[in-house]
């Protein structure tokens, strides 16, 4: 069997003996990840889980992605991009924050998005003027944070999760263990939920 090299981020690099007709979905299985928990990239680019497995790619990359009610798409913070502008959501960043949200597989209600951005509390990152990231605020509460693909890991969650912070004395979220130290490392205190692996979030100021 042909063998790749896959650095999991966050977690390490391992070997893995493939048989030569692999795909990348079959690669995912094989790190126990389904394609809806992480996504591949191969030289710094996403690929389908269709395509098969280039075993002479230089770089093979999987990151991990989360599911459920928040979504910051890194797995604790980083140092932003330079190119990433974080400002209010107009009325017409409707459809994009839509695409962002749906694209990291949260669920969001279209018309209580639409209300939100008309209450001034969505958030959406820029870069060049294009819409790479969104964060949904109702009150104190985190709703949702997303970020396109490949704008992940670029520090997209850190300034959605930071500008929303700002000028706040309280601010709570919900999320997946995943994002415990994403969470820590911007202030915010964790504790279980109860039931199941969800963790709750708080920061006070």
């Amino acid at each position: 069997m042909p063998t790749v090299r896959v650095e999991v981020v966050g977690e390490g690099s391992r070997r893995l003996d493939l048989d030569a007709d692999a795909t990348y979905g079959d690669l995912l299985v094989a790190l126990s990840f389904s394609p809806h928990e992480a996504a591949v990239l191969v030289d710094d680019a996403p690929v389908p889980e269709d395509r098969p497995v280039d075993f002479a790619a230089d770089e093979v990359r999987v990151l991990r992605l989360v599911k459920g009610g928040t979504n910051a798409d890194e797995g604790s913070a980083t140092t932003v991009d330079d190119r990433v502008r974080v400002r209010p959501a107009a009325a017409d960043d409707h459809l994009d924050v839509m695409r962002v949200v749906d694209g990291a597989m949260l669920t969001a209600d279209a018309e209580r998005v639409r209300d939100r951005i008309d209450a001034g509390t969505v958030l959406v990152a820029t870069v060049e003027g294009r819409v790479v990231g969104a964060l949904v605020r109702e009150g104190d509460r985190i709703t949702a944070v997303a970020t396109r693909r490949r704008w992940r890991g670029r520090g997209v969650g850190t300034a959605l999760v930071s500008a929303a912070a700002e000028g706040r004395e309280r601010l709570v979220a919900a999320f997946d263990p995943g994002l415990r130290p994403f969470y820590e490392s911007l202030g915010f205190e964790t504790e279980p939920m109860g039931d199941g692996d969800r963790l709750r979030g708080r920061l006070e100021r």
